[in-house]
């Protein structure tokens, strides 16, 4: 009986097959280093907004959206629904007044979206697979900064292009109004610039120091919630304007306002220091951490 068995399942059990397998030379065309950057930027661009994941991880991304975009949605509607106003939306809520409202969406946006751009590979322990291919460290530090700056792009400078589109949408004669206004178009470029590249390198920068999200997350909220609060003691201490220069939070989007229409409180010289000094400071930083080729 047990020989029946052990016949039974050699019969029955997996056999192995060898196959005659060789290496060959790829013949399909080739595409260009552009394309790795390219795909840094759609899968870098994707993951934070919950696109191809579950119903759930898109509601706190796209509430962000909504929430930046219903000012100017607003200020546009009204001037279209009720004929009685005769208000513009730039008199209902100026550029300056519009990055103001938004600011405390970019923080949460940044915060929970751009440090983990690098902290999930890093924690994943996969930069040295990535480097090991065609990609070189500068071209996935440059496809993931370019899809940060698309995602905040589209929080800053998304509402003010609503703004000025609805504002020619309402106009009596928009033809007019374009001939008048479009010396604004390139200042508000310019001033959303300011503010998207700041805070897209100090989320980066501060993803680069840790493969742990929560503390990146943690960290760059400390710099952004803690400094505001220091900076204005000092200013109630000191009696002067100029520590304000010295805040994260609110520097960038007084510069920015200082670009759009020129008012802008404080001193804005050392706001323009501290602006270089995260940037190029931080930018090198993270290069500095990269050009390494280690998970570390």
């Amino acid at each position: 009986m047990a020989e029946d068995l052990a016949g039974t399942s050699q019969e029955v059990g997996p056999r192995a097959v060898l196959h005659d397998i060789r290496y060959s030379r790829y013949s399909g065309s080739l595409r260009p280093r552009s394309s790795a950057v390219a795909s840094f930027v759609a899968s870098s661009v994707r993951r934070p907004l919950g696109l191809r994941r579950s119903a759930g991880s898109k509601v706190w991304p796209f509430l962000l959206l909504a929430v930046a975009y219903l000012p100017a949605l607003a200020v546009v509607a009204v001037p279209l629904l009720v004929p009685q106003v005769t208000l513009q939306p730039t008199e209902l809520i100026s550029y300056p007044n519009l990055l103001a409202t938004n600011g405390v969406v970019l923080l949460a946006f940044v915060a929970t979206a751009i440090p983990s751009m690098l902290t999930r590979d890093r924690r994943d322990r996969v930069l040295a697979l990535y480097f090991a291919t065609a990609v070189s460290w500068l071209e996935y530090l440059v496809g993931t900064a370019l899809a940060a700056l698309s995602l905040l792009a589209l929080i800053v400078l998304g509402p003010m292009l609503v703004l000025f589109v609805g504002s020619i949408a309402t106009a009596d004669d928009p033809g007019r109004w374009i001939a008048d206004n479009i010396g604004d178009l390139p200042r508000i470029v310019l001033a959303a610039a300011v503010v998207v590249v700041f805070h897209t390198v100090l989320g980066l920068l501060v993803g680069s120091l840790t493969s742990r999200r929560v503390f990146a997350v943690g960290g760059y909220l400390a710099v952004v919630l803690v400094a505001p609060v220091v900076t204005v003691l000092l200013s109630t201490v000191l009696s002067d304007e100029w520590p304000l220069a010295l805040d994260p939070a609110s520097g960038p989007i007084r510069l920015a306002a200082a670009i759009v229409d020129g008012t802008v409180s404080g001193p804005g010289g050392l706001a323009w220091v501290v602006w270089t000094a995260v940037v190029v400071g931080g930018s090198l930083v993270v290069a500095a951490r990269y050009s390494r080729g280690s998970d570390a």
